[in-house]
């Protein structure tokens, strides 16, 4: 509020991909052993969640989480598990089938501060690439 009235800025957001907090393992496993079934399992850095979440309560940032391998309908169900557990820093989530469309969708977002994304695809996004020690 500036003097009393509402303020319509944008909340500042940082973008969060998948990659930094979450590790997907497929294993094949056999059924009546002949068929093979696929198993996936999903393990949440939960030490990372809680830094990240501690870090937007600090600050007043808002996070968005972003996969360039999950679909709509996964990221959903990953989001709401993180609400399950109680850990969930983020408000939006978004999946994008490559790196380019959004590095070409981060001109026209005047609200990203960064991306936080993995050391070897911070380059990428230009001064928008975030690493964890800048944090």
């Amino acid at each position: 509020m500036r003097k009393g009235d509402i303020s319509n800025d944008l909340p500042r957001r940082i973008i969060v991909t998948t990659d930094t907090f979450l590790t997907v393992e497929v294993t094949v496993q056999k059924k009546l052993r002949i068929f093979p079934v696929p198993k996936i399992d999903k393990k949440i850095n939960r030490q990372f969640l809680s830094w990240l979440y501690l870090y937007t309560t600090r600050t007043g940032t808002t996070l968005e989480l972003i996969s360039y391998d999950l679909s709509e309908e996964d990221l959903k169900s990953l989001v709401d598990t993180l609400d399950e557990i109680g850990g969930n820093p983020f408000r939006y989530y978004t999946s994008y089938g490559k790196v380019e469309q959004l590095v070409n969708e981060l001109p026209y977002r005047p609200e990203v501060l960064g991306v936080l994304d993995k050391p070897d695809r911070l380059l990428r996004y230009g001064h928008w690439g975030l690493d964890i020690g800048v944090l």
